[in-house]
């Protein structure tokens, strides 16, 4: 019974530190773009976004101006695809990709985003 007679203690519990060296993501609704050949749609083009912040960045400064990344996001993907009208249906992602960084340097400054990332990329023929 000596054995049972001894008090229980509560064993601390901690949720483990936040990985301070983790990188920090921003995700943002898909957007989808038209494509417009002469006078009617022939493609429609849905892309899922998500921005990797540079190691130790703050994601307040950038979430501030969210609206403004979406707003650049959409002009470049409108561009890029409206360019390319008459592609045969590939894309280059890894161009897309830059061309897509260069446009939150834009609105959020050098050294803030070091990559877009692209989490879908769907294609609708009309």
């Amino acid at each position: 019974m000596a054995l049972f007679a001894a008090p229980v203690r509560a064993v601390e519990t901690q949720a483990p530190a936040a990985a301070t060296d983790a990188p920090s993501y921003i995700r943002f609704n898909p957007i989808f773009v038209p494509v417009i050949d002469g006078n009617r749609v022939t493609h429609e083009f849905g892309v899922t976004l998500m921005i990797q912040l540079v190691q130790g960045q703050d994601k307040t400064s950038v979430e501030a101006k969210r609206e403004q990344l979406n707003d650049a996001f959409i002009r470049d993907l409108y561009a890029f695809f409206q360019d390319r009208a008459s592609f045969n249906g590939r894309v280059d992602e890894a161009y897309l990709k830059t061309r897509l960084l260069r446009a939150a340097n834009a609105v959020v400054g050098p050294g803030v985003v070091q990559e877009v990332l692209i989490e879908q990329l769907l294609e609708r023929a009309k």
